[in-house]
This record gives C-alpha cells, sequence and structure tokens, in this order.
C-alpha cells in the first residue's frame, strides 16, 4: 500500500542481489578503481556491506590518482558507508583524501522529496532520454531526490521511487518540495485512479480541453465535485475534473483490499494484450516484474521493483515437474541456473494461475503453459523456471 520504503529499503538491500528483466546499473559510472587491488577489494566489501543491489541503494565510490594524491571519489547515500570505506581503504596501507559526497546533495537545500506529476513519467539509467529505462514512476508517487545533473538548463534528478528503485528522472516530471509538503499531499483527501486509461479535461464537460491523462493507480488530490465530476489537483497545481467513474477514494480503497488467488488472477488477466515494455510499469507498457508489481499493488500488496528483488519476497515453494506445490497467485521465477563460478541469475517473472498456466509479461501480456504437450506451451520458460514464491498468506 505504497507503505515507507525508504526506512526498510537497507535490510531489503542486503537481502537481493541485482539481476532481472528490468535492469538498472544504479546512478552514474562509478569513479575508477582498480578492482584486483587491496583498495580495490576494500572497497567492493563495504559496497557488498551497503549496496549489494546498486538498484537499491547508491554506493558509485573509486579511487583515482590526483596529482601526488590518492582520492576516495564518489557518492554514497549513507555517512556510514563514507567512514568505513575510507577506514576500509586505509587499513590496507594506503594514505588516502577521503571527497567522497554523501547524498542528498547540499545544493538540493531542503527540497529533498518529489512528487511526480505526469500520468507516467520514466526513470532512466543515465540523465539523458537516449538512456536505458530502468522503471516508471506514477502520478501523485512520491520520490526521495538524492541529487542534480550537471545540465542546469534541462535538469535531471537522481531520485528514488517509492519501491526503493534509484533512477534519473527529467526535471520536469516531479515537483521537488519538502518533506512537509510530501506529508501534506499524503493527507489528502486522494483520488486513485481505477481507469485503465482516462483524461483530467479544463471542465465538467467531455468535449473541454484536456489538463492531463491519467492511468490506473495514479492519485491526485480532491478538492471538490461537480455533478459526475471530481475537481482535482495534480501535484504540480493544475487542476481540472476527472469522471467519478474514473476513480475513488485512495484510503477507502486501501482499507477494501482483500488479496485472494481469485483476485491475483483477476487484476492479471485485465491486463491481457498491454504490450511489453523494458522498464515499464503501467498501463502503456509492462516488463515482466512491472507487471506483476501492478497486479500484486491492486490487491493491496507492495512488491519491489525488479524480478530478482521479488524472488527474495514471501516464502519458497518447492517445485517438482508436476508443479503439485504451487498455487493460483504464486509467483514463478525464471532464468539462468547456478553454474561453476556464476551465480543463478533471475530474469523473468510471472504468476501462477494452475493447471500449469501462468500469465506474465513477454512481448504482451499472455498466459503460457509449462506443459510441453500444451498447444500455449513456452518451451524457454519450461526449460528455466527456477523458482516459486509465496506472497499470499495461507
Amino acid at each position: 500500500m505504497k507503505r515507507n520504503w525508504f526506512a526498510v529499503l537497507p535490510a531489503l538491500a542486503l537481502a537481493c542481489l541485482p539481476s532481472s528483466c528490468a535492469h538498472f546499473d544504479g546512478a552514474a559510472p562509478r569513479p575508477n578503481a582498480e578492482k584486483s587491488s587491496p583498495a580495490g577489494r576494500a572497497i567492493q566489501s563495504v559496497q557488498q556491506k551497503y549496496a549489494p543491489n546498486s538498484h537499491l541503494a547508491i554506493f558509485n565510490v573509486g579511487l583515482q590518482r590526483q596529482g601526488h594524491e590518492l582520492v576516495l571519489t564518489g557518492d554514497v547515500d549513507r555517512a556510514e558507508a563514507r567512514i568505513e570505506v575510507v577506514q576500509a581503504v586505509e587499513r590496507t596501507g594506503v594514505r588516502v583524501t577521503d571527497r567522497i559526497k554523501v547524498l542528498p546533495a547540499a545544493r538540493l537545500g531542503n527540497e529533498v522529496w518529489g512528487l511526480s506529476c505526469l500520468s507516467v513519467a520514466n526513470a532512466r539509467e543515465l540523465p539523458e532520454h537516449k538512456a536505458e529505462m530502468g522503471t516508471q514512476v506514477l502520478m501523485g508517487d512520491v520520490v526521495r531526490v538524492w541529487k542534480q545533473s550537471t545540465n542546469v538548463a534541462f535538469p535531471w534528478f537522481l531520485v528514488q521511487s517509492p519501491d526503493g528503485y534509484v533512477a534519473w528522472m527529467e526535471g520536469g516530471a516531479i515537483v521537488r518540495c519538502t518533506r512537509e509538503r510530501v506529508d501534506a499531499w499524503n493527507r489528502g483527501p486522494l483520488l486513485l485512479v481505477t481507469a485503465s486509461e482516462d483524461r483530467i479535461l479544463e471542465q465538467p464537460r467531455a468535449d473541454s480541453q484536456p489538463v492531463s491523462d491519467v492511468v490506473i493507480c495514479d492519485r491526485v488530490k480532491q478538492v471538490g465535485e461537480d455533478g459526475d465530476w471530481y475537481r482535482v489537483e495534480l501535484p504540480d497545481g493544475r487542476s481540472g475534473y476527472l469522471p467519478r467513474c474514473a476513480a475513488t477514494n485512495f484510503a477507502t480503497w486501501k482499507q477494501s483490499r482483500r488479496a485472494t488467488p481469485e483476485s491475483i488472477e483477476g487484476a492479471a488477466r485485465s491486463f491481457l494484450g498491454r504490450p511489453y515494455l523494458w522498464g515499464g510499469n503501467s498501463t502503456k507498457g509492462l516488463d515482466c516484474s512491472g507487471f506483476t508489481q501492478q497486479v500484486f499493488f491492486l490487491n493491496g500488496i507492495d512488491l519491489l521493483r525488479n524480478a530478482s528483488a521479488q524472488a527474495c519476497q514471501g516464502v519458497a515453494v518447492p517445485l517438482d515437474a508436476d508443479l503439485s506445490g504451487v498455487r493460483k497467485g504464486d509467483l514463478l521465477f525464471f532464468g539462468r541456473r547456478a553454474r561453476p563460478g556464476e551465480p543463478e541469475r533471475v530474469t523473468h517473472a510471472g504468476i501462477y494461475l494452475g493447471d500449469k498456466l501462468f500469465i506474465h509479461s513477454s512481448q504482451r501480456v499472455r498466459i503460457s503453459s509449462l506443459d510441453p504437450q500444451s498447444p500455449i506451451r513456452d518451451e524457454f520458460r519450461i526449460r528455466s523456471l527456477l523458482r516459486a514464491r509465496r506472497i499470499l498468506s495461507p
């Protein structure tokens, strides 16, 4: 239910290593460091403690020679990480100058939070539009803002999404703000968009000019009513009218969620035919873990963003040839099995429907079978099934 992920992320980051169908390697390329040197290994050791999953934490530290000095440079999101990496390197006998920056960046002032003001805002690996998309942030979501790009005219911001994912968002996609404004926004009253897609209009009539599009799971503030319309305000202050049939009170909706195998299946099937989109987690396009995340959110359950992280949630379900222990609503994970010198790698996720059927986003949201005799069998997934996890309570 969009809980406070920022309070629990350190533990989650330690539990899961990166690899998924939506991949992103943190913030910016790390400063140079000789990984095979004692100092390089010391840096890696501290990184494994504080940021084993670069999707969920910031630890971009390296050792560079600047003139006659050896300098530790880069960014971290925790002061403890900075202290420990300096100590770890110095224990190897290397004397260093510490120039590591602890985020959030000082230039941001007290506006180190943000509210997404687009129906679907793309968050990318690097601060440019041509960069790989890591995830999407929906309207009304709160992000943690860590730093700003060097492009002042068209700034990008390194942010952490509500599920903890670290990526770059264009400045126009968020409203930077203080913690107090975030708290005021969350107090609402907020509406949750329940229509797959709709529009906020300037006037309460269907032929009026649009203010913004909206998609399912977006949130806007209710400021009034006018017949069959809600008067609403967006996070950036724009206002307009949204059809009452397209949204519902967010707080009431949260209290009504009762996740069952049937409700998981129903939500999953409602996305059938939606296109696959790398890094997507909205009705405009979904990757495999974006799909599972949306389905479970609609049932009141938060999942992490990528498949490898989701594979650490819930409890393990034993797998056998007949999938006899797997129940409808369980998550299935696929990928490459561990080999000598190479760990297991989770690359895909889906939702089990029973009778060896599962629903997943692959080219589009579709139903496939793990039965080798089925006409809708997915032979690659049959060979690459790794594990199952139960998220729903017994």
